[in-house]
């Protein structure tokens, strides 16, 4: 008997989900703290903000965010292509990922996660400083450049080195 696609889609999805709130959010991102105009006060000094605070909240961002989840979807595709499995995007989570698969993909969030642009207070004026889209991210994370040349990675983001 072949398992329900939606219900596999489901269970993976949230498993997903666990893994970026174990890595990112839990015992690190302080609601007393929030993150409303967080960039503003901390461009003012007006309070001292935690390093695993702001990693939280500027990993929350939605534009970097979205760039995160394609590194992850990347590693599923990669994961399958290499074991000579095509997987489309629509169905990326209807597959059963292995235990491996699993250990991977906490190893790349964490990885990304440990990226010192998150705790880099200096850019609070400039790469945080407001919305960007999804394009910006995506630049910086395969150049280690923003749009305007500006260094904001030590280098770019290969998925396998950072699953290394």
């Amino acid at each position: 008997m072949s398992e329900n696609p939606r219900q596999l889609e489901k269970e993976q999805v949230v498993k997903l989900l666990n893994i970026l709130a174990e890595r990112i959010y839990v015992g690190k991102y302080d609601f007393d703290l929030g993150s409303n105009k967080l960039e503003e006060r901390l461009r003012k000094g007006d309070v001292v903000i935690p390093d695993h605070h702001l990693r939280a909240v500027r990993l929350s961002r939605e534009e970097v965010l979205y760039n995160v989840l394609r590194y992850v979807r990347d590693m599923v595709k990669q994961f399958f292509l290499v074991q000579g499995r095509v997987i489309e995007d629509a169905e990326l989570f209807q597959q059963r990922f292995p235990e491996q698969l699993w250990g991977l993909l906490s190893k790349l969030v964490q990885a990304i996660a440990n990226l010192p642009v998150w705790v880099n207070k200096q850019l609070s004026g400039t790469v945080f400083g407001g919305k960007q889209d999804h394009e910006y991210w995506k630049i910086i994370f395969e150049t280690g450049k923003d749009r305007a040349g500006q260094a904001v990675l030590a280098k770019p983001l290969n998925l396998n080195e950072l699953i290394a």
